[in-house]
């Protein structure tokens, strides 16, 4: 588990240093263009190997935020940017102070320039970000959006036009956007002094929801095609690389998350999520996105400390025991490898949590650690040994300190045989599953999942 005492520096210090440091900054910061390319200074700390489960809240309603205590139950915290404006320094300083203090990261959009915004009061971060004088009109570059060579606007996103990150974007004042907007967030949100990281959203090398799948990257009047402007070694996904450079050059332990289909190669990144994680009914594939989300986190591309989330909310209204279901497959799948699993209810502003999440009441991280840290998509699909591996067809076992988790991913319910006695947690939300009786076998239906813990 990441406790506040394993940080570089106590979020809420570093808020008076940050705050000090600003008028300095503006003088003294290297300019974006004599800046080193290459990868860079990895953020400090290192790799996180606490207890388990570990888990995230996605947290992204404008109007209010939860209170302190219902936060400090997670250990990674992601809300959005503006509210280091509009929040009491009091909430982050209580925060930052809770035993354990979760990991507090900004979310960020760079990517939708939105049509119109409400009061600079209550955007200032996107107000200056966009360039907003009033709630309808900006001086934000046209050159920066991504338009076709006939001038119409590309979007990913209702009310909104996509913007030019890639590094061939026409240049303002000597800067591409990917450097303008970097800056930004090194200026403007993490000088505030409040964050432990950035939340990038929709930040990936190819955006599979832009209305356009053709438009004039470079602004010579010809429109370049998907494969001319995504791909690993793209346009695109260079920009997003030289973004990424700057906010890792200037802040090197910041942890720097991205939201989307992000290669991790050389990159200053220190993980990824994925959004309706393992979900049928988000339309994902739930073994194809559990064999990536394992195969990514364990290839230890990223920058230390590495950190992976998963993000599921509830979707449609089931009832009771499909909803307690569906936490348990979520949570277990996640459990396959390092992650933390963000919970959500119906949408990003309605907190979720589930008996699984503590034990039903056993408190935090109550697996303990990991019998194999940091397992490959290879080694879950051996036969079970030594703490990991497949136990029936579909189904996957992992082993921790107190007990351990299996999930099916398969088709059809399986029964399993656990090799000594275990106990069921004795839940309250779900207690047909959870039922604190002692079992040398179980069996778990399809995209089902089980926590047992040592009697």
């Amino acid at each position: 588990m990441l406790r506040a005492s394993s940080r570089p520096v106590r979020r809420w210090r570093r808020y008076a240093m940050c705050a000090a440091a600003m008028v300095l900054a503006a003088s003294c910061a290297t300019p974006v263009s004599e800046q080193d390319p290459g990868v860079g200074a990895a953020s400090s700390g290192p790799e996180p190997k606490g207890e388990y489960p570990r888990t995230a809240v996605y947290y992204l309603d404008q109007d209010s935020l939860p209170p302190i205590d219902e936060l400090a139950r997670y250990d990674l915290v992601v809300i959005d940017h503006e509210w280091a404006q509009r929040a009491p320094q009091s909430f982050f300083r209580e925060l930052d102070e809770a035993d354990p203090a979760p990991r507090l990261l900004a979310y960020v959009n760079l990517v939708d320039y939105p049509d119109a915004l409400g009061s600079a009061e209550y955007w200032p971060g996107r107000y200056d970000l966009w360039q907003f004088s009033n709630s309808t009109s900006s001086s934000f570059p046209p050159q920066w959006l991504a338009t076709t060579a006939s001038g119409q606007t590309v979007s990913e996103w209702p009310q909104t036009s996509l913007t030019n990150l890639t590094d061939v974007a026409p240049q303002v004042q000597g800067r591409i956007f990917a450097e303008y907007a970097a800056q930004w967030v090194v200026d403007q949100v993490w000088a505030t002094g409040v964050w432990d990281g950035i939340f990038l959203d929709v930040w990936g090398d190819r955006i599979y929801t832009a209305d356009r799948d053709r438009w004039d990257i470079d602004g010579d009047g010809i429109d370049e095609t998907e494969d001319q402007i995504y791909g690993p070694d793209g346009p695109w996904a260079r920009g997003l690389a030289r973004a990424e450079q700057i906010m890792r050059t200037q802040m090197p332990e910041a942890i720097l998350i991205a939201n989307s289909n992000r290669i991790l190669h050389r990159s200053p990144l220190n993980g990824r999520a994925w959004e309706s994680f393992a979900d049928p009914r988000a339309d994902r594939d739930p073994k194809t996105d559990v064999q990536d989300y394992v195969t990514i986190a364990s290839a230890g591309e990223q920058q230390p400390p590495g950190i992976y989330m998963t993000i599921d909310r509830q979707r449609g209204d089931p009832e009771a025991a499909e909803r307690y279901r569906r936490a348990r497959f979520f949570l277990t799948a996640t459990l396959l490898q390092d992650g933390y699993w963000a919970p959500m209810g119906e949408h990003y502003g309605e907190l979720a949590y589930y008996d699984e999440m503590d034990g039903a009441g056993q408190g935090r991280g109550y697996l303990g650690r990991a019998v194999v840290e940091n397992p490959s998509w290879e080694m879950m699909n051996q036969p079970y040994t030594a703490g990991i591996g497949t136990v029936a067809e579909g189904v996957y076992r992992r082993d921790f300190d107190n007990g351990m988790i299996l999930v099916n991913l398969g088709i059809e319910a399986q029964s399993v045989t656990l090799g000594r006695t275990y106990r069921h947690l004795r839940g309250r939300q779900d207690p047909s599953v959870n039922t604190g009786e002692l079992v040398d076998s179980v069996r778990i239906p399809a995209e089902d999942g089980l926590i047992l813990v040592f009697p």
